[in-house]
C-alpha cells in the first residue's frame, strides 16, 4: 500500500523476486553481491574481495551438484569483482610504496 492504495503489479514483482531467489544458489547470490562491492572495498582492504572469490567457487560447485539451480553468472560476477578488488588492493599498496 502506498498512501492507502495498492500499487498495480506489486504482487507480480513480489512473486518474481521470490522465484529469483529460490531458483539460485545462496552462495551465488552472496558472491554476486560481494562481487559488486569488492572493487570499491579493494581500495581500502581486501576481506570482501577474498570472500567474493571463495563464495563464487563454492557457488559454482553447489550449482554443479544441484543441476536445477541457476546462478553461474552471479558466481562469475563475484569471481571477477573479487579478483579486481584484490588487484586494486595490491596495485595501490605497490604504488604507495
Amino acid at each position: 500500500m502506498f498512501f492507502g492504495r495498492d500499487m498495480p503489479g506489486k504482487g507480480q514483482r513480489a512473486e518474481w523476486g521470490r522465484r529469483f531467489v529460490q531458483e539460485r544458489s545462496p552462495y551465488a547470490l552472496a558472491a554476486g553481491m560481494l562481487g559488486i562491492a569488492a572493487p570499491i572495498d579493494g581500495l581500502i582492504f581486501v576481506p570482501l574481495s577474498l570472500a567474493a572469490i571463495v563464495l563464487a567457487i563454492l557457488g559454482w560447485r553447489h550449482i554443479d551438484r544441484h543441476p536445477g539451480l541457476l546462478g553461474k553468472r552471479l558466481c562469475a560476477l563475484g569471481l571477477a569483482g573479487g579478483v579486481i578488488g584484490c588487484a586494486l588492493f595490491i596495485a595501490l599498496r605497490v604504488w604507495a610504496g
